[in-house]
């Protein structure tokens, strides 16, 4: 009887976890020409940053992950972009939604990534803030805080035409040509 009762808990639970106590709110993701409300970005190192710090940067927010294989190919083209960026300019802001940091941590020593990146564990900032909903997914918010370009799955980050598109955002200018625009 015991037993009967457990297996009918273990198979209830997942139901009731996932429809949690009231309404269910669906994060929309930030429209293009919006302010993008500010995030805070919890670092690797346990440091932490945000949006705000950034001000009158272009900077782009990059939601990945360790088992998102698209992740994984792309990471390389952004750690070159990350280097071609002018810091006074520019901010990219790596935020991986894996639930081990360890993880993290051994992949960008493994790959050579040194750009900034932080951790999102429970998917607050991604989801909660951003309603990011695939990965890889990309956020560009120009120097005035509004969303310039949101970008979802594999990219090659260090193209021509993704430079042009940074420096435009920089310039306040609509990119309307390229490949992934």
């Amino acid at each position: 009887m015991v037993v009967k009762r457990l297996a009918i808990a273990i198979l209830l639970l997942p139901s009731l976890l996932l429809n949690g106590c009231g309404d269910e709110v669906k994060v929309v993701a930030p429209k293009i020409g919006e302010a993008v409300a500010d995030a805070r970005f919890v670092g690797l190192d346990g440091g932490d940053t945000s949006l705000a710090e950034h001000s009158g940067k272009v900077v782009m927010v990059h939601f990945w992950a360790t088992w998102c294989a698209p992740c994984r190919k792309e990471m390389p083209s952004l750690e070159r972009l990350a280097q071609k960026l002018d810091s006074s300019r520019f901010a990219l802001i790596g935020v991986s939604v894996d639930q081990d940091i360890n993880l993290v941590k051994e992949f960008k020593l493994k790959y050579g990534i040194k750009f900034a990146n932080h951790i999102d564990l429970d998917m607050d900032v991604a989801q909660g803030q951003f309603g990011a909903s695939a990965f890889p997914e990309s956020f560009l918010i120009g120097r005035d805080g509004k969303l310039v370009r949101h970008m979802i799955g594999e990219h090659d980050w260090d193209t021509p035409a993704m430079m042009q598109l940074f420096n435009d955002a920089y310039s306040g200018v609509e990119t309307r040509s390229g490949a992934y625009w």
